[in-house]
């Protein structure tokens, strides 16, 4: 029992060192710890005796990933639930049960996987496979790979439009089995070692580039620093907050300063009145910043679902992205992916009267499909709204679905999670889109971070939390052709991994006839 405590212990220890490789309230995070948490808390799976064994180091480990990493939670719960203290620091400890859940499955894999030597080269390329698919492709709540931390390197990650975060992810799997698998036999295997040199030298040989065409598009994105009372007051139809919004968003929009945007870009939700649909009557503030600007608007809303009662708000209403040209919606983007206990529910018929219970949850319809956004200039661009963005899969489905795309505006308001780590966290995890696509990522934000990332993983001036003002910018634009990995997905992964298996395999034979 003792030496199971002393286990588990140093498990919830090893948690809390991955969460120190992301930015945390200790700083921006630091890459080589990864490779001294993940291998430990492998090893420990590995050799936990019993399939509940292994359970409870997965839930300890996201436990210490949970109150390093993810310590903002609670906060957030009291901030958008209005609940109690005391549970809200009991719900964000059962965020340990579903923050990574890949976990859980990687232990029914490994109570049900076939007769074979896991310990031998070809086992160790296997099992880090198998991790690297169960992660990419088992919803996240808050989705981060195990590759993520490599961030620390740009841009000196050439290979990310190749192999994206996912190709790091599985290079780290490989690299921590092997290390704990070379400790525990005593046995020294050089052959990952030097495929892992020869892919941080190749990363390194090929650096990312700030920019890859020389067209530029100059914006500017509003950061209001709107808190969440005047916000959730003027939603619910209060006429001063809302006077007090619109005139701030409005005066930003049109500083006079001699910089000349042709695109205007508002947070996520920022508006606080319902649109419905392209016929909707623009009202008179977009039409005099339009005239006063020259400049388009996109701006962070709600867009009522057509086919639904006006009066009815529970699941017919749209955050939405909406593009507003000569005095019209031109486009709008519904959201897709809707955050579980915020945006949406899973309580079917119930969801209505807790949200009467819990008023700050929001049950928005969720969207489909992906309309196109294009400039009068014709410069096209996709608009995910919040943690879409940090779903890799999904941001390669926005991409794909209209092709010459030269840029990504992301609306996001993280007001709710006050002076905490999680908008760093986000702009981290956001940065790799940035690079997996050659892309430049606008970050819209309520009350920040809002800047610039360009594809080599670097980042333009910024509007830093609960700072109020406009950031003018003009952005290089993407080529509008997509890169290998957004074509491709996982498949050149896939292909590494074949390779390096047959190259393992072919090894392995060769020794095995030279002894017969």
């Amino acid at each position: 029992m003792k030496s199971l405590l002393l286990s588990l212990g140093l498990t919830l220890g090893a948690g809390g060192l991955y969460a120190l490789c992301y930015p945390s309230f200790l700083g921006q995070g630091w890459f080589p710890l990864l490779l001294i948490a993940l291998p430990f808390f492998l090893w420990r799976l590995e050799v936990a005796p019993t399939f509940k064994s292994t359970l409870l180091h997965i839930f300890f480990f996201n436990l210490g990933l949970n109150i390093i990493g993810y310590y903002w939670i609670p906060h957030t719960l009291r901030e958008f639930g209005q609940l109690p203290y005391i549970i809200s620091i009991f719900l964000g400890a059962c965020f340990a049960l579903i923050l990574q859940p890949h976990w859980w499955l990687y232990a029914i894999w490994k109570r049900h996987r076939p007769e074979f030597s896991w310990h031998s080269r070809k086992g160790t390329l296997l099992t880090a496979f198998v991790m690297t698919l169960l992660e990419r492709y088992f919803p996240q709540q808050f989705p981060s790979y195990v590759g993520s931390p490599w961030l620390h390197l740009a841009p000196y990650l050439g290979l990310t439009p190749i192999f994206g975060v996912v190709g790091f992810s599985f290079m780290t799997y490989w690299v921590a089995i092997e290390t704990y698998t070379q400790l525990a036999l005593k046995k020294f295997r050089i052959f990952v070692w030097i495929i892992f040199t020869l892919f941080v030298f190749l990363n390194s040989l090929f650096p990312l580039k700030e920019k890859y065409s020389d067209k530029t598009l100059p914006v500017r994105v509003v950061q209001a620093n709107i808190g969440n009372f005047l916000k959730v007051q003027s939603e619910h139809g209060d006429q001063n907050s809302y006077d007090s919004i619109r005139l701030k968003y409005e005066n930003l929009s049109m500083v006079d300063n001699g910089f000349y945007p042709k695109l205007i870009i508002w947070p996520e939700t920022a508006h606080p009145n319902t649109f419905f649909g392209y016929e909707t009557s623009v009202e008179d503030t977009f039409k005099r910043i339009e005239e006063k600007t020259k400049a388009e608007l996109l701006i962070g809303g709600y867009e009522q679902d057509p086919t639904k009662s006006p009066m009815d708000f529970i699941e017919s209403v749209f955050n939405s992205s909406i593009l507003i040209s000569n005095g019209k919606i031109k486009s709008s983007y519904h959201k897709n992916i809707l955050i579980p206990f915020g945006e949406t529910l899973p309580f079917g018929p119930f969801n209505s009267k807790i949200v009467s219970i819990v008023p700050a949850v929001s049950l928005f319809a969720r969207g489909n499909g992906t309309p196109l956004m294009e400039t009068k200039d014709k410069i096209r661009f996709v608009t995910p709204i919040c943690y879409e963005i940090l779903e890799s899969n999904y941001m390669r489905e926005l991409l794909n679905q209209w092709n010459g795309n030269h840029l990504i505006i992301n609306h996001t308001n993280d007001s709710w999670y006050g002076n905490t780590a999680e908008p760093f966290q986000h702009l981290f995890l956001s940065s790799w889109r940035a690079m997996e696509f050659k892309l430049p990522v606008i970050r819209s934000t309520n009350t920040g971070i809002t800047s610039v990332i360009y594809p080599d993983g670097s980042e333009s001036k910024r509007l830093d939390i609960n700072q109020e003002g406009i950031l003018d910018l003009s952005v290089p634009l993407g080529s509008g052709k997509g890169t290998i990995y957004q074509t491709y997905g996982i498949v050149p992964v896939l292909v590494l991994f074949l390779i390096l298996f047959s190259m393992t395999w072919i090894k392995e034979r060769s020794i095995s006839i030279k002894k017969n």
